[in-house]
């Protein structure tokens, strides 16, 4: 009897996806049962980063998520520093293998052609972001998916992706929103509107960089500690100030099951104001107009414009 052939090797991983995790296990259980879901993927692999405090319920019900999604998806877990989310962001992407790493929270609905999307724009010199739209009604399609078989979440969030890319129609259970940043992001980026931070645009939920690029910037500050925002947005920065230009990603679109955050704009102001002192350009100390209470794109340009000069992509605005 001839022996039998070898197997071939798996191909190597194009993208890595690399997901920090502290907490809510049943929001993330509906992002990797999304992943699992993906059409004409590349070859790809799936670090999610265990910032929790150890041990514990909550140790079990990750263990819980990774072993039913596991059997679909090429999941695996590494224990994070507990550093905050820049530093998680950072040990994930060190343990991963593939040339680019896409960064995704673990609360955003990805479609089925998502990853593939991500490694069609996938070109050097460039640092991408597919989009995000806000869903209000996220506790209430978390308690419909509670108990659903993962086939019923990927359905789930094929159907949740497709309205979001058209705004949600009539249901309130489909209907999503733009953010303030998002709507910058992309006016400025089509240009509608004009185009004063070309820097911005690595939003963290959900974006993707070359490894190179990220070893050479030196990945997220983790001096952003604990605190929530702009670690994303500071990384995106250096990154354009390295010569890497932002491209989106319109056919990667994700909804983020939105949660309250009840310290949200205690949190920010302090990030802000840590990024105002380590980037003194005024569209970085001009955030609060974008990124606080009320803040909307028209009010960010004019106060980054409000010398009547708006700065060129090549400038330093």
């Amino acid at each position: 009897m001839p022996p039998p052939t070898p197997s071939a090797p798996p191909a190597p991983s194009a993208l890595a996806v690399v997901i920090p995790t502290r907490g809510d296990h049943e929001r993330l259980r509906v992002t990797l049962a999304c992943l699992a879901a993906q059409t004409g993927a590349p070859p790809h692999e799936v670090v999610v980063v265990d910032d929790n405090d150890g041990g514990g319920s909550e140790a079990r019900a990750l263990a819980s998520v990774l072993e039913e999604v596991g059997r679909l998806l090429p999941v695996r877990a590494v224990s994070g520093p507990g550093r905050g989310r820049a530093a998680a962001r950072n040990h994930g992407a060190a343990a991963a293998e593939a040339p680019w790493l896409l960064f995704l929270d673990a609360d955003v609905v990805v479609g089925p052609g998502f990853l593939r999307a991500y490694a069609d724009a996938a070109l050097p010199g460039r640092f991408l972001h597919g989009g995000l739209r806000e869903l209000p009604t996220a506790a209430r399609l978390l308690g419909r998916l509670r108990e659903a078989p993962l086939s019923a979440v990927q359905e789930a969030g094929a159907a949740l992706t497709t309205a979001g890319a058209e705004g949600g129609g009539r249901d309130p259970m489909r209907r999503t929103m733009a953010n303030a940043l998002e709507r910058a992001v992309e006016s400025m980026a089509a240009g509608e509107l004009p185009d004063v931070a070309p820097w911005l645009g690595l939003v963290g939920a959900s974006c993707a960089v070359e490894r190179a690029a990220w070893r050479l910037t030196g990945g997220f500050d983790e001096g952003f500690a604990r605190v929530w925002g702009c670690e994303d947005l500071e990384f995106g920065l250096r990154l354009y100030e390295a010569g890497l230009r932002r491209r989106l990603v319109p056919d990667a679109l994700g909804v983020h099951l939105s949660h309250a955050r009840p310290d949200r704009w205690e949190q920010h102001s302090v990030n802000m104001d840590r990024f105002a002192a380590l980037h003194p350009r005024r569209s970085v100390r001009a955030l609060a107009t974008l990124l606080g209470p009320g803040g909307t794109p028209e009010r960010y340009v004019a106060a980054v414009g409000a010398a009547g000069q708006v700065p060129s992509p090549a400038g330093t605005p």
